[in-house]
């Protein structure tokens, strides 16, 4: 009984098993970390004037929103602002020469502000590996980062009323066993795991005979 009672405290003391095999966080998860705080603050308070819509270039015909794109959408419309994403004008075929030519885009009458996006650089990867002998890889080192850049233009005038550049990072540790998770869902991110040396066959080798070392030891001062 009293073996029984010490089990079910040692059970109850111990962590939840659901905390210790958390799933990582994948590449896209933590790269759409980092464009919201880039959104931030390039859409710091007031940088859009009361009352005016804005427009969001639009994407190249075929594609869609990216993720960062997305995150500056949300944030505009979560500040309460009018915000819509500009229709991709359909080029116009000349009946005389046959050739193609994108038509003119009429002027708004609304006091609509174009929002210019841009991403500059957008990175995800592995920095550095972490474990040697006798343990073997522990896991990598990741580090995601973006910058971009938005411009803010009076559609009306064509007045740039602002231009603005900003990037954030972030970095964190990915276990050996979790990188095949991490690199899961839509495929954006495959960055490189970077390699042990070309001796890390040997580690298994080494610590196998070290292994029978010390039991020959063992044993041979037991007699």
């Amino acid at each position: 009984m009293a073996a029984a009672s010490l089990l079910a405290s040692l059970a109850a003391l111990a962590p939840p098993a659901a905390a210790k095999d958390a799933a990582p966080r994948t590449h896209v998860a933590v790269f759409d970390s980092v464009a919201s705080m880039v959104a931030a603050e390039l859409l710091t308070a007031g940088s859009i004037p009361a009352g005016r819509p804005v427009e969001l270039s639009p994407p190249v015909l075929g594609d869609t929103l990216t993720i960062f794109e997305q995150r500056v959408l949300q944030r505009l419309r979560a500040d309460g602002i009018d915000v819509r994403v500009a229709a991709a004008p359909t080029p116009v075929i000349d009946p005389v020469t046959g050739e193609s030519r994108m038509p003119a885009v009429a002027k708004p009458a609304d006091g609509t502000l174009q929002l210019g996006l841009r991403v500059e650089s957008k990175t995800v990867v592995y920095t550095g590996r972490r474990g040697k002998f006798p343990t073997g890889t522990k896991g990598y080192d990741r580090l995601v980062a973006l910058q971009a850049q938005a411009r803010l233009v009076d559609a009306a005038t064509g007045e740039v009323l602002w231009a603005r550049t900003a990037s954030k990072s972030a970095a964190d540790f990915v276990k050996a066993g979790d990188a095949r998770a991490a690199a899961s869902g839509t495929g954006l991110f495959a960055p490189s795991i970077p390699q042990s040396s070309g001796f890390g066959f040997l580690e298994p080798l080494l610590v196998s005979a070290v292994v029978v070392g010390l039991v020959v030891l063992f044993y041979s001062n037991r007699t």
